[in-house]
């Protein structure tokens, strides 16, 4: 059985209208990685997650019938983004090659995987 997520939390005024980087431990703490489901009028869920997918809003998961699908929804689409968010990422800085793996969460710094200096090729006379 999927996890429970909340259905209409009462979220602060603005939630939706903040950037992630201005958000305060203590939210990102509540909220970060945690889907929760919102009652549309026609009484299908909208699932909704903080998760870094928009940098300014919860990222929408999807729309689900009725609650047990809403919870199987958030399981599975959050699981999915939180694989890809986890992959390395590569970048050249310096001349050199790095592979990062981006921060998880707004307060957190990118973590850097491993560098490659490559060769720089000879002129040669």
């Amino acid at each position: 059985m999927p996890n429970r997520i909340p259905l209409d939390p009462a979220l602060r005024a603005g939630f939706d209208e903040t950037s992630n980087d201005q958000r305060s431990k203590a939210e990102l703490d509540a909220w970060w990685d945690h889907p929760f489901g919102r009652t549309r009028p026609d009484g299908r869920i909208d699932v909704r997650c903080l998760n870094g997918g928009a940098h300014d809003r919860s990222s929408a998961l999807g729309v689900a019938d009725s609650y047990d699908e809403a919870c199987a929804l958030a399981e599975e689409k959050q699981a999915n983004w939180v694989r890809q968010r986890e992959q390395p990422i590569p970048s050249c800085r310096d001349g050199k090659i790095i592979m990062v793996r981006q921060p998880q969460r707004p307060d957190e710094q990118e973590v850097i995987l491993g560098e490659y200096q490559p060769e720089q090729e000879s002129s040669g006379a």
